[in-house]
């Protein structure tokens, strides 16, 4: 009976995997000293978040009392300025793409 409990221990430990060993840890050197190159922490103004929002609902209040419609006049530069972006931008990107094409047909 000793030789069977023998091997039910043994087969038991032979079961179990081998824990891998640890590599010892290699430092990180780096061709830059990163120390200097820290983020600032945010850090909450006094009163906390109850008072950061109030300040920043205040600024934002500021802005739009400064604000006013634009009369008819300055719509339509507006809509004009607008407008002829948007026709310079689509017609550079037209002549791009029909000039990358023309490369790919000659090769």
């Amino acid at each position: 009976m000793d030789t069977k409990q023998d091997s039910t221990e043994n087969s038991d430990n032979s079961s179990q995997p081998a824990q891998p060993q640890e590599a010892p840890k290699q430092e990180l050197k780096l061709p830059v000293d990163i120390s200097k190159f820290k983020m600032p922490s945010f850090k909450m103004p006094a009163g906390g978040l109850q008072a950061f929002i109030q300040n920043k609902l205040g600024e934002y209040r500021r802005v739009l009392s400064i604000t006013k419609k634009p009369d008819m006049d300055e719509y339509k530069a507006i809509v004009k300025a607008s407008g002829l972006g948007l026709i310079v931008i689509g017609m550079l990107g037209f002549i791009i793409t029909m000039i990358v094409q023309a490369i790919q047909l000659f090769k």
